[in-house]
């Protein structure tokens, strides 16, 4: 069958050439170098080219020049297919497909002058998936073939600017995927700093202080005062016993602080709190895991932690002696440590304190704190002028004595459980009440008074007292006092390591702190060795 091309009609002849797409040679451009060239079956698939005059028996065909162009012509009984079409003859065009019997396969191709003999992009192209379509049947096999080609062949047989160019793009695109996987990188450790962000909001938020009394809390309350009523038991028993306990604890009660204190974050950068992400119908937005959303923007209501503690006068000036950790307590929690390694800077948001007959709180503020033991000093707003300071002394204490512990174990529950029942009606008639609300109604019915429990001192040291008096959290800075009447101690942690002990700063440390000049602390670090101790 014989077919027939257009030739090319430019004035100056364009240079012919044949692209192995198969054998050893498979992906080289070979020039046609005459007007007559002989093609051959060469021994691994592919072609050979030669300049004989004559025409050897087992050629597969010849290319003669014919303008332009070349025709090519079969060699009888050969099989030779073209573009897929089997044919005897064919003035070949540019990009002709050439297939032989037995699997060799050459692309006809004419370069103009001005090429000077590049390949085009699209010329590269193609020829790789020629050599990968005749490589093998496999898909898999031909896809690797032409990943494997594409590179090398522009590289090598396009123009010097188009190689330029694709070095340009190949480099920018290596760094785009650089920068892709930063951003992915920096977005990773963003979604998980937010991810731990707010499962250690979550942790703080779920502490009972953090939650409003509802009718079921209420419930639980009023079956712990039965529980309570051994220990109230207790403590008539101890103000029985003698005259010399039931002045101290008469006495010293009246000084006995309940504190109730709100911290917040902000972010470092911006100075902008942290917010709860809310709806339009002002309700909490809920994440993916259960837990609320935070934010930074927006005008959702701040996030607060709420905490309560144990503090007492200890100048006649109205100055209160607590625990470091109680005027700071981000500072000794992890939850709150790993917020503020994250990037947040916590702050206090309201910080009062309520005295045994008072119905009114007043502002406290940080004035100094130890970095060196869990004592801190705070200053008091609008204190009732000549309210009796307890008397700090550490001397008059050795192993053995007893002494009394007084503060506000368990918060708000114990004070709402200690009322006899008449607490309860008040709040259960308002329905759920606030962490400042229900304060102000044990304040407004007199019912915030320090728990009072006594203990044996069991060791003495520079740098701590330890007792086995009963406490537990929100007992914090309350004050450890010796039947003399002095106070001692200030109550600081429960002993991990022996169960049933408590330790104490020895009012030494307080007394220098009090007789130091007053100096804001700011963000000082914490005290390492107290990590040891768990809060009471």
């Amino acid at each position: 069958m014989t077919g027939t091309h257009s030739p090319n009609n430019d004035t100056v002849a364009p240079d012919a050439a044949l692209v192995h797409l198969s054998g050893r040679r498979r992906g080289t451009t070979e020039f046609i170098p005459g007007d007559r060239i002989v093609l051959s079956p060469a021994s691994d698939r592919g072609i050979e080219l030669s300049t004989d005059d004559e025409t050897p028996p087992h050629s597969l065909a010849v290319l003669e020049r014919r303008g332009h162009t070349f025709g090519l012509t079969v060699t009888p009984g050969a099989e030779v297919w073209i573009n897929g079409e089997r044919l005897d003859e064919l003035v070949l065009a540019s990009g002709d497909v050439i297939e032989f019997g037995g699997g060799a396969v050459l692309r006809y191709r004419l370069y103009p002058p001005e090429r000077r003999r590049y390949k085009t992009m699209a010329e590269a192209f193609s020829d790789c998936v020629e050599c990968a379509r005749h490589d093998s049947p496999s898909p898999i096999r031909r896809a690797a073939v032409l990943a494997s080609r594409v590179p090398p062949e522009i590289m090598t047989q396009t123009a010097p600017r188009v190689r330029l160019l694709m070095v340009v793009l190949v480099v920018a695109a290596i760094g785009l995927a650089g920068s892709a996987l930063v951003r992915s990188a920096r977005l990773e450790r963003t979604l998980h700093t937010e991810v731990a962000r707010v499962d250690g909001l979550a942790r703080l938020l779920d502490r009972p202080e953090n939650r409003v009394l509802t009718v079921r809390d209420l419930d639980a309350i009023r079956n712990d005062i039965e529980d309570l009523r051994e220990t109230e038991s207790r403590v008539d028993d101890l103000e029985a016993l003698a005259g010399a306990r039931e002045r101290v604890i008469a006495s010293a009660s009246r000084s006995v602080v309940f504190l109730q204190g709100a911290y917040g974050f902000t972010e470092s950068k911006t100075g902008r709190p942290l917010r709860f992400v809310v709806s339009q119908d002002g309700s909490p937005v809920i994440g993916p895991g259960g837990q609320p959303t935070f934010t930074a923007a927006g005008n959702g209501p701040e996030v607060e932690i709420f905490y309560t503690g144990t503090g007492f006068v200890a100048t006649d000036d109205g100055r209160i002696v607590t625990n470091r950790h109680v005027a700071e307590p981000w500072l000794f929690d992890q939850e709150a440590k790993a917020l503020i390694e994250q990037g947040l800077v916590p702050i206090m948001r309201r910080f009062i304190g309520y005295l045994p007959g008072q119905k009114e709180p007043f502002d406290l503020s940080l004035i100094a704190a130890s970095e060196t033991a869990d004592v801190a000093v705070l200053r008091c707003q609008n204190l009732t002028v000549g309210l009796p300071a307890l008397n700090l002394d550490d001397l008059a204490l050795d192993v053995g004595d007893e002494v009394v512990v007084l503060g506000y174990p368990t918060g708000i529950r114990a004070m709402i459980a200690r009322s006899q029942r008449e607490i309860l009606p008040v709040l259960e008639a308002r329905g759920e009440v606030d962490f400042w609300e229900v304060a102000r109604i044990l304040a407004d019915g007199g019912h915030i008074a320090p728990l009072a429990t006594r203990g044996i001192v069991g060791q003495i040291t520079a740098t701590s007292v330890v007792y086995d008096a009963n406490t537990t959290h929100g007992g914090s800075g309350g004050p450890v006092i010796s039947l003399d009447g002095a106070v001692v101690a200030v109550n600081a942690a429960i002993m991990t390591s022996f169960a049933g002990s408590n330790l104490g700063v020895p009012a030494a440390e307080a007394l220098r702190l009090l007789q130091s000049p007053p100096d804001t602390p700011g963000d000082q670090d914490p005290v390492e060795r107290l990590a040891e101790y768990a809060e009471p």
